[in-house]
């Protein structure tokens, strides 16, 4: 939890030091070039559209090495590592979910030989581990159809008010199991039930999934896909929902009904991990390097306004952006920390909390 707040408070201070943007540099590192490809399991939707952008045609451009795109399947990826025959090279899991991955063997140590000694140094320890390498930042924010709720009248802030179907009447979308921990499904619903933030970790599951219960009654949606929590909210299965602040301000600036609240918002962050025995482990290795470039990093929170995990982005984004990406310092004020400690810490048993979580989880949703 230390960790994790020292890297943020650098992160903060770094958003004041933003320069203009600059022309992402083309001078690509020779050990980065080959052939082939490299199968990502990819989220979808604005999120891909960011990342094509910023990440695979340019990688595929400068390196010659082919990109393929299949949909993010954790559940079979994992099925598939077992059988030696990996579904993908490269999977994007929470913060939350690599220890569990790790103590499966699931996933390759991170070949860092390819990376530049610049973003070595520049991308802190806990994002630069030794089998996950951090992709973004980003925020499980409150979202809201502003048709149901106006922005200028009364509208949910926060988990309490989510939680409140008396006073905030309508449909939930909500986060299902498969995102457990990017969805923060627990720690909103003990948020949700009064729980202090300084109070939240560990977590009490067996109250946390007492509120959920008690909610499914309302769930318009359990949503799965990043792209699920606008869509419920455009579509009416959802007045209000659980989202990714990125996805919401695409939505938005698309025109879409759309708003949402940073208060009790989560601050997150992911890992690209490499499947056990790729075939591709080599053209993985040379992807991860590129997109952990601060231009490239730079580049895709201009898509979707989610974090950069190298600092040195900071430098080449507009000041106006970078303070409202997650983490700025006039935000993180109303923002939670998630605990991956947490999550990742073994039971008796040696199940690590996430997969208790998710036993329980998946039991409750079946009921």
């Amino acid at each position: 939890m230390k960790a994790t707040t020292t890297y943020f408070a650098l992160s903060a201070a770094l958003l004041w030091a933003a320069v203009p943007f600059a022309a992402q540099s083309q001078d690509i590192a020779d050990n980065l070039k080959g052939s082939g490809e490299v199968v990502f399991g990819s989220l979808g939707g604005t999120l891909e559209a960011a990342e094509k952008k910023a990440f695979f045609d340019p990688f595929t451009r400068d390196t010659g090495i082919k990109v393929v795109l299949v949909a993010e399947d954790s559940a079979k990826l994992l099925a598939s590592v077992k059988l030696g025959q990996p579904a993908y090279d490269i999977a994007d899991i929470a913060g939350g979910q690599l220890a569990s991955w790790v103590a499966n063997g699931a996933v390759e140590k991170i070949d860092y030989s390819y990376f530049s000694k610049e973003s070595l140094a520049s991308i802190p320890d806990l994002l630069r581990t030794e089998f996950g390498v951090g992709n973004y930042t980003y925020s499980s924010v409150i979202a809201y159809n502003t048709k149901k709720f106006p922005e200028g009248g009364k509208h949910p802030k926060n988990w309490m008010d989510f939680y409140n179907v008396k006073d905030f009447p309508g449909k939930r979308g909500l986060s299902k199991c498969e995102k457990i921990v990017e969805g923060g499904l627990l720690e909103g619903a003990l948020l949700g039930d009064g729980v202090p933030v300084d109070k939240l970790y560990p977590l009490d599951m067996d109250r946390a999934f007492a509120k959920i219960k008690e909610l499914m009654p309302h769930v318009g949606r359990w949503m799965v896909a990043g792209g699920d929590g606008p869509q419920a909210l455009i579509d009416g299965e959802a007045d209000m929902a659980q989202s990714y602040n990125g996805r919401i301000a695409a939505a938005k600036k698309e025109g879409a009904p759309l708003a949402m609240s940073w208060d009790q918002s989560l601050l997150e962050y992911g890992y690209w991990v490499v499947a056990k025995n790729t075939p591709n482990k080599e053209n993985a290795a040379k992807l991860l390097a590129y997109m952990s470039r601060p231009e490239a990093q730079a580049v895709f929170a201009e898509a979707i306004s989610y974090g950069p995990v190298n600092p040195d982005a900071f430098k080449f984004l507009p000041k106006e952006l970078a303070e409202t990406l997650p983490g700025a310092p006039d935000l993180v004020k109303n923002q939670v920390f998630q605990n991956y400690e947490w999550w990742g810490t073994n039971g008796p048993d040696g199940r690590t909390n996430y997969d208790v979580a998710m036993e329980r989880c998946v039991a409750l949703l079946t009921q």
